[in-house]
């Protein structure tokens, strides 16, 4: 009796029922939103296709998108790097209404024309939906973190019908080579209730033409699977930095967070009339099942690139993932001019792999080639799949993505750190190894190491900037005042193309500046009026001339300059 109390079996039992009726719970939730996802989806792509005129309104329908988070959504605004970082470091139960927020903005999109797809969108009511039942199962950190997984599984498998990759991706989404497995039985029942869930409440997912014909892997057709991979990785780690970029140009630029859509969405309007088609909007379904079917202009994928990454940039809501699809197809069905492979082939081959470079999920991603094209095709999906995930290099769509173990073994990188860190290669590993200091030659006699024409401590000026966190650049007209940049950031990039020695930002969590009232912060949001202190360090010449030639941003800060002084024993 005693060796039987020991089994693992009979110890994990009581558990392993615990995560099977939670899992299941999850596995109906996330049924119940992809399904009620996809009603709405297919509702909007419908009347949008049937009135193309409110595509000219989709600047108005970015505002009011941008306008929802910027009111109501703030907490929730990082959408699927949020999940991630919940998982990576639990904290806070997400809030119940990113659910509805998510699925309105998705909507939103579709509705007035703009570019994306519908994965984070489920993803995101999933895991928000799931976290419901930490507070009722009273579960602690780790225990949380599957639980979160789940949805993400359950999510992701309801929404494209692949409960097999759905298990797989949310293990795997979360580092970069590294997948945990004790999150693999509560993963797969959330994804197989999940995607069935979504089938008895009568939603069917597309159904993509099988190729006819899979040819016997030969060597030509090895290497063409292998090109096939490295283009399609390649393809993906442009559209995840393309999308990164307009990102962050429209934050630095646009400061008033509605805008940022609203703008967007003037460009795509007139992009859509200036090529006269609305194929590179929405979903793109259509255009996917006819890569499979006939050939289409080999310029379609790089339409789609910008339309999206344009699109989700400027801060619009849905998922990367079907315009991935939609860019893999096409992408497939383009090679397949020059390649030994049939189009069909490569564009099935196109639609995982691109998305599996992307998102850093060459596993999932081939699994998902095998649900979707058949057992046949998956010697050739693999290869394209693998091959993608290592010419992406370490770029992907989520900003919140570690990095488990590094894709190259020749490259040595930083485990444990987020994919879009700077990555530490061979070559900046023997610069540093160059620069390591010389215990005696390096070091100047009052102990600070010696870097070229350093600044002696008696000549070291502190300039402080105090204004309010909410401060803009001083503009004149209305429209100017609307965009104009954080006083913050622009004259801390000003003061480093000035050349200025050390700039650095000093947070105050509770303070006031003269003639206001005592300001705090608040864990959602930052007081408009609460102090900040911008620090530059420098000769005191030199932040001279930088005051005078930036004296119209400065006419409402204070100003106050110390000079250093050795401090003698």
């Amino acid at each position: 009796m005693h060796k039987l109390r020991q089994l693992e079996q009979l110890i994990a039992l009581p558990q392993l029922s615990k995560w099977l009726i939670i899992s299941f719970v999850v596995g109906i939730l996330s049924g119940i939103g992809s399904a009620a996802l996809l009603v709405s989806l297919e509702w909007a792509t419908d009347w949008r296709e049937s009135h193309f005129w409110i595509i000219a309104l989709l600047p108005l329908g970015g505002f009011l998108s941008g306008w929802i988070y910027h009111r109501f959504g703030k907490r929730v605004e990082a959408g699927n790097n949020l999940l991630l970082e919940e998982i990576h470091k639990p904290k806070d139960i997400i809030p119940l209404r990113m659910a509805p927020l998510v699925l309105l903005g998705t909507d939103l999109t579709h509705l007035f024309g703009g570019s994306a797809g519908r994965e984070s969108t489920a993803l995101q009511i999933a895991a928000s939906l799931a976290d419901r039942l930490t507070k009722i199962f009273h579960l602690k950190h780790a225990d949380r973190r599957i639980l979160l997984m789940a949805g993400l599984s359950g999510g992701f498998a309801s929404v494209f019908g692949t409960p097999l990759a759905g298990t797989v991706f949310g293990l795997e989404v979360l580092a970069i080579g590294k997948i945990q497995h004790d999150a693999l039985f509560p993963c797969l029942v959330a994804a197989v209730v999940g995607d069935r869930v979504t089938l008895m409440l009568g939603l069917h997912h597309t159904a993509y033409r099988h190729a006819p014909v899979v040819p016997t892997l030969t060597f030509m057709g090895l290497i063409s699977a292998i090109v096939a991979g490295a283009i399609f990785g390649i393809v993906a780690m442009i559209f995840a930095k393309l999308t990164h970029k307009i990102s962050h140009i429209f934050k630095e630029k646009i400061s008033y967070p509605p805008l940022r859509p609203a703008i967007g969405g003037a460009i795509v309007a007139l992009a859509v009339w200036a090529v006269g088609t609305t194929k590179y909007i929405g979903l793109g379904i259509p255009t996917i099942v006819d890569a499979f079917n006939t050939q289409l202009p080999p310029w379609d994928f790089a339409a789609k690139i910008v339309f999206t990454a344009l699109t989700l940039g400027a801060g619009f809501k849905g998922g990367e993932v079907t315009p991935l699809f939609f860019i893999g197809a096409t992408l497939g069905n383009a090679l397949s001019l020059i390649l030994a492979l049939p189009a069909p082939l490569l564009a099935g081959m196109g639609f995982v792999a691109v998305f599996g470079g992307a998102a850093n999920t060459p596993i999932a991603s081939t699994l998902m080639g095998i649900e979707l094209f058949g057992l046949e095709s998956g010697v050739f999906v693999g290869i394209a799949c693998v091959a993608s995930y290592i010419f992406s290099g370490h770029a992907g769509i989520y900003n919140a993505q570690r990095i488990g173990s590094g894709k190259y073994h020749f490259m040595p990188v930083q485990e444990g750190q987020m994919a879009t860190q700077a990555l530490e290669t061979a070559q900046t590993a023997e610069k540093k190894i160059e620069k390591q200091i010389h215990l005696f030659n390096d070091l100047h006699s009052w102990g600070f190491v010696r870097q070229g024409q350093e600044i002696e401590m008696q000549n070291l000026t502190v300039l402080r900037l105090y204004f309010h966190s909410g401060s803009r650049v001083p503009k004149k007209t209305f429209w100017q005042k609307l965009i104009a940049p954080s006083l913050t950031y622009y004259l801390a990039a000003r003061a480093q193309d000035f050349g200025i020695e050390q700039v650095i930002v000093h947070r105050v969590s509770v303070g006031f500046l003269k003639g206001d009232a005592l300001h705090h912060d608040h864990h959602e949001f930052l007081h408009h009026k609460l102090p900040q202190c911008l620090e530059l360090i420098d000769r005191e010449d030199k932040l001279r001339r930088f005051l005078n030639e930036h004296t119209d941003e400065l006419k409402q800060v204070r100003v106050v300059l110390l000079r250093c002084e050795e401090l003698l024993p």
